[in-house]
């Protein structure tokens, strides 16, 4: 898995950039960072490419949030407003090209 760092503007990587060209995401992908940092706010974030080992040509992006919430109940309530969301930054079909994952912070 390869990350790229998160600038304060969403910067994309070359190598970030070619992965969202290949799945067809390109122009989606700023759209998607900036609606991660409206429903995370304050929170740190970085893209990864996750290519799923045992599938091969089974890449996607990773929108990696490093967050804390004081309640499971915060937290599930705040990623399913980010899955709602994302339907507003890309077209159904290619929303699976994006996944969400949320680490916990201290």
């Amino acid at each position: 898995m390869k990350s790229t760092l998160n600038p304060p503007c969403p910067e994309i990587t070359p190598e970030i950039a070619t992965a969202a060209e290949q799945l067809g995401v390109r122009a989606e992908l700023p759209q998607v960072i900036a609606m991660t940092q409206d429903v995370f706010p304050g929170n740190s974030w970085r893209v990864e490419i996750d290519d799923d080992p045992e599938i091969p040509d089974d890449r996607h992006l990773a929108i990696v949030v490093r967050t804390s919430f004081r309640s499971v109940d915060e937290l599930v309530a705040s990623q399913w407003k980010w899955h709602e969301r994302l339907f507003a930054c890309c077209p159904a079909p290619l929303a699976p090209a994006f996944r969400l994952s949320t680490e916990s912070r201290p």
